[in-house]
């Protein structure tokens, strides 16, 4: 009988392993389709966006003529009521594949959890307790936590935060990743890059103006830690910003509060000094 029992519990392994590649594989060619879909949509788009300017220079030539100038006006409506038409199935296409790759990123993560090492070119996206970063790297056995992604998908990831992952988390973003190349990405997107090995990129001011930032224009502040654990430096040099700030920070109270609306970070210094003091000149600039 114990024989039989393990026989069954083998057979409903085997089962539910062969049903979960069935699912990835499902999964899998679901996503190869939305993308031939997206692409599909953006090449319409492009030649509806050639069409429209291709419009615009027939009314340019023609607007001396009173009869053929409406009808190349008419022209132009046309063409920009099918542009917009056409951005909107677009941007549909794309959100819909971006929630479809979170699905299988998800179903991949359950199906391969417990399993030894972490390749290369992956990134990790995670937070130690009370949003103290893991001091650690995973050395590939133990699983470490939080979600596996490929570096590619790291905008919808983290960028968009397609599913509302991180939001729903509370926690600040924490990215693991020995290959170097998420911070590569990140350092040439829209963020206020600082590189905790560089002392110029480590003085308060510097980081002052980095988190006004962020906070004014709702742009990433990143915190390079490359492969040293230099978290205490970072908490540090935040204290030296503003005492108080690093935890603030960390705790997200400092969103909850407007103590960065011309009140704290942009009165610590004068206007003399730094043309990023001053609210009104802050939100002068151009977005």
């Amino acid at each position: 009988m114990l024989r039989n029992m393990e026989a069954e519990q083998q057979r409903r392994a085997q089962e539910s392993e062969r049903h979960k590649e069935a699912e990835a594989k499902r999964m899998n060619l679901k996503v190869q389709q939305l993308a031939k879909e997206q692409r599909q949509c953006r090449k319409a788009l492009q030649q509806a966006y050639c069409e429209l300017n291709r419009r615009i220079a027939e009314h340019k030539c023609e607007r001396r003529h009173v009869g053929k100038a409406e009808l190349t006006l008419q022209a132009i409506q046309d063409a920009e009521a099918q542009v917009d038409r056409l951005r909107q199935e677009a941007q549909k296409a794309e959100e819909t594949l971006a929630t479809a790759r979170l699905e299988l990123r998800e179903q991949t993560q359950e199906g391969g959890r417990g399993s030894r090492g972490q390749a290369q070119g992956r990134a990790r996206s995670g937070v130690g307790p009370c949003g103290r970063p893991h001091p650690y790297v995973p050395t590939g056995e133990e699983e470490a936590p939080g979600m596996k992604c490929q570096v590619t998908e790291l905008h919808d990831v983290l960028m968009k935060d397609v599913g509302d992952r991180i939001r729903a988390d509370g926690r600040w973003p924490l990215i693991i990743d020995p290959s170097g190349q998420a911070a590569t990405f990140l350092r040439y997107q829209d963020t206020n890059y600082l590189d905790t090995v560089n002392p110029e990129h480590m003085r308060p001011e510097r980081i002052r103006l980095a988190l006004l930032g962020a906070l004014r224009y709702g742009k990433p502040l990143v915190f390079d830690l490359r492969e040293v654990d230099l978290f205490p430096v970072v908490q540090q040099q935040l204290e030296a910003v503003q005492l108080g700030l690093a935890q603030e920070l960390l705790s997200c109270r400092l969103l909850e509060q407007d103590r960065y609306g011309g009140q704290r970070l942009s009165s610590c210094r004068s206007c003399s000094r730094c043309k990023y003091s001053c609210p009104a000149a802050f939100s002068a600039r151009p977005q």
